[in-house]
């Protein structure tokens, strides 16, 4: 049987007399792209918000691994193994693209936080186990030639990988990805597709929440749309591609 590695069971969120999320359930299993689509103002973003601990839930729980996490705070979560990115570049410019990585394996590690400096607390292997795992997420997201830029200096596209590369070297159970292809344009967005397919073959699940209906569709195993708060359809893409209720929740809107 699939696991199910992420689950939302009758998620609600109120912001004072506002109902951002009503009873909203889903799950993300091992080894899979769920989609999370929507109109503008469906509740995408309080969504992933309240999954990765910005905001705590008004009502329902979120089971990572079968352990509940919706009282976590961030840090916690990230370090269970539920690591995201954000809608806008989350960077240190001063840093180099190497060095960023780097950084996000540090929720991971063992050793001592001066062990680098003072050679105290240092755990046999873990340096030479997180270089490698640096060069590799370097590879798959394209950005070995720019390993030793800036951050400052590389592109905005880069930067959207960059932020992706930093996510995984938390070594994540789930990843989500909030809208990965804002500005990106074609032949980007397919490096983007090829990506995202390649995270989901090294193990990590994939929570996609994007507006751009080609990427979705190419892929996503499922997609579950909301709209006012709720969920109003989850299924394979070509199921959702038809169904009414999807349809007329965009009706008017750029999809």
């Amino acid at each position: 049987m699939t696991r199910t590695v992420l689950r939302v069971e009758g998620l609600c969120k109120s912001f004072g007399g506002v109902h951002a999320l009503r009873d909203v359930s889903f799950r993300v299993d091992e080894g899979e792209v769920l989609g999370l689509i929507g109109p503008n103002g469906s509740g995408k973003s309080t969504t992933v918000n309240t999954l990765a601990g910005i905001f705590p839930p008004t009502a329902g729980q979120i089971f990572l691994n079968d352990t509940a996490i919706e009282r976590m705070p961030e840090y916690s979560r990230v370090a269970r193994g539920l690591a995201r990115t954000f809608q806008t570049a989350s960077v240190f410019p001063e840093f180099t693209v190497r060095e960023q990585i780097t950084l996000g394996c540090a929720v991971t590690l063992k050793s001592h936080p001066a062990s680098s400096i003072f050679g105290f607390g240092r755990k046999a292997g873990e340096a030479e186990a997180t270089a490698a795992l640096v060069a590799d997420l370097l590879r798959i997201t394209g950005l070995t030639p720019v390993a030793d830029a800036p951050v400052a200096t590389i592109s905005s596209a880069q930067q959207r990988f960059l932020m992706i590369a930093t996510a995984l070297a938390a070594r994540p159970a789930v990843v989500l990805l909030d809208e990965p292809a804002a500005g990106l344009v074609a032949h980007e967005r397919k490096t983007l597709s090829e990506l995202i397919g390649a995270i989901r073959d090294r193990g990590t699940s994939v929570l996609v929440i994007e507006h751009h209906m080609a990427l979705i569709m190419e892929v996503c195993d499922r997609i579950v749309v909301l709209n006012f708060g709720g969920k109003i359809a989850e299924g394979p893409p070509a199921e959702i591609r038809a169904d009414k209720a999807v349809i007329d929740a965009y009706l008017g809107e750029a999809a």
